[in-house]
């Protein structure tokens, strides 16, 4: 079935599913926490010597990663499988705790995180060097007011923000000595907001806002839908607020008073008090969060130790298995950024 250049309708009633909802409303601030058990450990280990005799790339077709994953880690995998399909339909986002990264190497870690995210769903390319794994780290770059900087590059504070895939997942192997923990907010309950405050403003959310893609593809500024509603499913993204910023850069054309307001308005709903979650993240722990129903921030940060003891998350962008659909207008890197030609050569 083709999909329309543009969404076809503006939603004018409520979201009133549990995908809309305020920090009160869960029952602890990670919302859905999930602690691995001895079983789970058990089968990791097992996971681990298979993926010694199985030497795979991290680029190796996603069915080898999901089918290893399955047959070392099945109830594991089951458990994974099953919490990131909930976030479509529930909060919006979970954590499983206590993944082993302090007994694992560097690459036992990388294999094991993309096994699960492969369980999850089919990851796609983060930038031009063709990654499926992005380190989230101090690149030691400076902040976002550097258009060569992205926010995942950065020790600064980042705005409330989307990514691309159906899923982001962080796997955090060490936090940072102070500072950076993460806020979600659901990006249902902003809307609804914006129904009561601000329905006016709709259509501008709708047509989206022009951001500059920062060096990763052509053309150097596009514009992006912040809300969709398709099939009968209200879908946000939410992308940095600085490439909005920095665009007329590269078009020329300034951000309107208009769109200024607008943008203000939808990060002070999410950051108003009460509305996001907050909490740090442990060694171990795997961060699932739906970009298609919350947005996601995070503090800035600081380590004592810089290189391989500083702050480090690593992050996947998953499409979820049957997934919904929306136009292109929403996200045109849903499926991924294209690599540059020797990327993976």
């Amino acid at each position: 079935m083709a999909i329309p250049d543009m969404p076809q309708a503006i939603l004018t009633q409520p979201v009133t599913d549990g995908t809309a909802w305020v920090a009160a409303d869960l029952p602890r601030p990670e919302g859905v926490l999930h602690e691995l058990t001895p079983q789970h450990l058990g089968e990791i280990s097992a996971f681990v010597s298979a993926l010694g005799k199985a030497a795979l790339s991290l680029h190796a077709d996603r069915a080898v990663w999901r089918d290893l994953a399955r047959e070392t880690m099945p109830e594991l995998s089951a458990l994974t499988h099953a919490t990131a399909h909930r976030t479509e339909t529930h909060i919006g986002t979970a954590v499983l705790r206590g993944l082993p990264v302090d007994d694992l190497s560097p690459e036992e870690t990388r294999g094991l995180y993309r096994a699960l995210g492969a369980v999850m769903g089919t990851a796609v390319i983060q930038n031009a060097e063709g990654e499926y794994i992005a380190d989230v780290r101090d690149y030691g770059k400076g902040g976002l007011d550097n258009n060569a900087v992205r926010g995942h590059q950065t020790t600064s504070a980042l705005r409330f923000h989307s990514d691309d895939g159906d899923l982001a997942l962080l796997l955090c192997v060490r936090p940072a000595e102070n500072g950076g923990a993460s806020l979600i907010s659901s990006a249902m309950t902003i809307y609804n907001e914006l129904l009561t405050r601000a329905p006016e403003l709709l259509g501008l959310y709708y047509n989206g806002f022009v951001y500059e893609n920062r060096g990763e593809e052509e053309p150097p500024a596009y514009r992006n839908a912040v809300f969709g509603y398709y099939d009968g499913q209200l879908t946000c993204r939410y992308f940095l607020r600085d490439y909005v910023d920095s665009a007329w850069t590269r078009t020329s054309v300034p951000v309107s008073d208009l769109e200024r307001y607008a943008l203000d308005l939808f990060e002070a709903l999410a950051a108003q008090p009460g509305a996001a979650t907050e909490y740090a993240l442990r060694a171990g722990d795997l961060q699932l969060v739906n970009n298609n129903v919350v947005v996601h921030s995070r503090r800035a940060f600081t380590d004592a130790s810089t290189g391989d003891r500083g702050r480090l998350l690593l992050r996947q962008w998953v499409n979820l298995d049957g997934g919904r659909v929306f136009p292109t207008t929403l996200c045109r890197h849903r499926y991924g950024m294209r690599p540059s030609r020797d990327a993976n050569s």
